[in-house]
């Protein structure tokens, strides 16, 4: 009988490096690809009691090398032309905000100027490794009332997103569920 367990423990333990050896990577696309996740939405008052919601918008993303993100502090090439303040890349996070108007959707504008929540979020690997990566980024963005605002309370809002990576890849362009802003009070 303990010949027989022994077996069959030896049996379970080669069995399962078998299949963790037969691993493969996956095969993503070296330009990144996008999935709307969900946008998560909290209205808030700060120290001056101003009204704000806290918006996180969140993406699933593959990438067949794994080199998203950017990081000034950890890697000042990371500011280096095409990436420099001010450059065309300087953000790797293109957040588009759109407006429902009479059941069609318009760009914000303030002036005439589109308004944007472009930003930057860290890189997602170690330096030196290129591999596929897969995962969840979380992007905040904090939209506060004002009457000078052309978004106002119980305005329909949803963001068009897409990420650029270290090679200038674009993702493609996912668009967000809706948000009616300052309708959510913690």
């Amino acid at each position: 009988m303990k010949r027989h367990r022994l077996f069959l423990g030896l049996a379970f333990v080669l069995g399962s490096l078998g299949l963790t050896s037969c691993y493969e990577k996956p095969d993503f696309e070296l330009t990144p690809n996008l999935t709307f996740r969900g946008i998560e939405q909290r209205t808030m008052r700060n120290a001056t009691n101003t009204t704000y919601d806290s918006l996180i918008i969140v993406v699933r993303f593959q990438d067949g090398d794994g080199n998203l993100g950017l990081s000034e502090t950890l890697y000042p090439e990371d500011i280096q032309p095409p990436f420099n303040p001010g450059g065309e890349y300087f953000y790797n996070m293109i957040c588009n905000i759109y407006k429902k108007v009479n059941g069609n959707y318009e760009r914000v504008l303030v002036n005439g100027n589109p308004i944007n929540y472009n930003g930057r979020f860290p890189r997602v690997s170690t330096e030196g490794r290129d591999e596929p990566l897969e995962g969840d980024i979380r992007y905040s963005i904090n939209i506060f009332q004002s009457t000078f605002s052309p978004l106002q309370a119980g305005d329909t809002i949803r963001f068009d997103v897409k990420v650029m990576d270290r090679t200038l890849h674009e993702s493609q362009t996912v668009t967000t569920s809706d948000v009616i802003l300052f309708s959510k009070p913690q």
